[in-house]
């Protein structure tokens, strides 16, 4: 192994001391700190709607019969498309692959679930008030009311 030089030695003096004081950073701060990073691309990341069976013209229907409501979401990198159908909703991310997706209410009451290699996954449960739902590490939609 080589000596470092007194150059290379005062970086490596001046990184060890930003590690340690990153230590000592509030957790609050740095939560918010990654959050405001996480912020960078969000219009890369956002979702938007861009089908909602709810806002369609009404087609024939059999009287009596409640229909699960159908609803996709868009970006350039993605889509997501779900089918609600009272608390179980299925899903299907595309392109496909395992992922984590999560439904989160305004105040951050939340429920997830894996998807299978294809990116079907299904999700048990509602959330009160409006919510969005989270492909980790992809995207986030609109906010969406049942």
């Amino acid at each position: 192994m080589t000596e470092s030089t007194p150059a290379e030695q005062a970086v490596l003096d001046d990184l060890a001391l930003a590690l340690r004081a990153a230590d000592d950073v509030d957790p609050r701060h740095r939560e918010a700190a990654q959050a405001a990073f996480m912020w960078r691309d969000i219009d890369l990341q956002l979702m938007e709607l861009t089908y909602d069976s709810l806002l369609t013209p009404a087609t024939v229907r059999s009287a009596g019969v409640d229909e699960p409501r159908t609803v996709s979401f868009s970006s350039s990198i993605g889509s997501l498309e779900l089918e609600i159908d009272g608390e179980r909703i299925m899903g299907h991310v595309l392109p496909g692959g395992t992922v984590t997706v999560v439904m989160t209410n305004v105040v951050g009451q939340r429920l997830e679930s894996p998807s299978d290699e294809d990116g079907v996954f299904e999700l048990m449960g509602s959330l009160p008030g409006p919510v969005r739902f989270t492909i980790e590490g992809t995207g986030t939609t609109q906010w969406l009311t049942f």
